[in-house]
């Protein structure tokens, strides 16, 4: 079967259970959260759900559905400011509403989430022992990223590989930073990340290091994964496929971007004894 005869195959599929496209989807969503109406909840998930298989099969879509994604993820800015994941309403926001921000100018968001974060402290400490005995050079300016090989080798890195992820989140065997799993703010935001330490030798021996924590928000398309995220709504759960929010730049809707987390530290650089 040839791939025009297959995409026809399933838009024949997805508009035999073509569903109404709801115009107020943060109304339902209210319901469905403070209520547990499972009317609403149905209502929105068979609208996905329809979407979902349009996108699949790379359908048009109409305004009222582009709109209605829109408003989803508006939605979700609403409610993540009501259940304090303050930045992830903020991400989700700026998906369907910002122009798409590029590493060269990423979009900034508040540092705290990482900062405060038990593995991003951890790593911190690590990495500073790092650079203590790294040679900085004529320059006196180094760039490491918590990745970088030569630091995982180091036997002060390997107890983040063993921190408990479900209470202070851990290093992966990749170097990349899980976020904790009960850290609800963070791990809604930006679950896995990386660190990374820009840091110049003053003349006094000191160290000065901007943290930066740089992201980019996207979804995987359906063709790599069948990934989704989980909406609490009450006692129930929305369910929206990763694939879908990706599609959604293919129509214009929204647009992934790069965003960034930053804070400055002066330290002491740290003899053998105190590490």
């Amino acid at each position: 079967m040839s791939s025009i005869e297959t995409l026809n195959k399933k838009a024949k599929i997805c508009l035999a259970k073509k569903s109404d496209i709801p115009m107020s989807p943060l109304f339902n969503m209210a319901n469905a959260a403070k209520r547990n109406t499972t009317a609403d909840l149905k209502y929105l998930q068979d609208a996905l759900d329809f979407l979902t298989c349009k996108a699949k099969a790379k359908m048009k879509f109409t305004n009222d559905e582009k709109e209605f994604l829109k408003e989803i993820y508006e939605a979700f800015w609403w409610g993540g400011r009501y259940k304090g994941l303050n930045e992830a309403a903020q991400l989700a926001n700026h998906y369907v509403n910002g122009e798409g921000n590029s590493i060269a100018n990423p979009y900034k968001i508040d540092a705290t989430i990482y900062k405060t974060s038990k593995v991003v402290i951890a790593t911190m400490k690590a990495m500073k022992i790092y650079l203590s005995d790294a040679d900085f050079g004529k320059t006196k300016f180094l760039r490491i990223r918590c990745d970088n090989v030569d630091f995982r080798s180091k036997a002060y890195s390997k107890p983040l590989l063993k921190m408990n992820y479900q209470t202070e989140g851990k290093m992966k065997s990749n170097g990349v930073l899980e976020a904790a799993q009960n850290n609800q703010r963070l791990h809604k935001a930006d679950g896995h990340f990386y660190l990374e330490a820009i840091s110049r030798l003053t003349s006094n021996n000191t160290v000065q290091t901007n943290w930066r924590v740089d992201s980019l928000y996207d979804f995987e398309p359906f063709e790599k994964h069948d990934y989704y995220t989980e909406i609490p709504l009450g006692k129930s759960k929305l369910i929206l496929s990763d694939g879908l929010s990706e599609y959604m730049t293919r129509i214009g809707v929204a647009n992934s971007f790069w965003y960034r987390a930053e804070w400055s530290e002066t330290w002491n650089i740290i003899t053998q004894d105190a590490s």
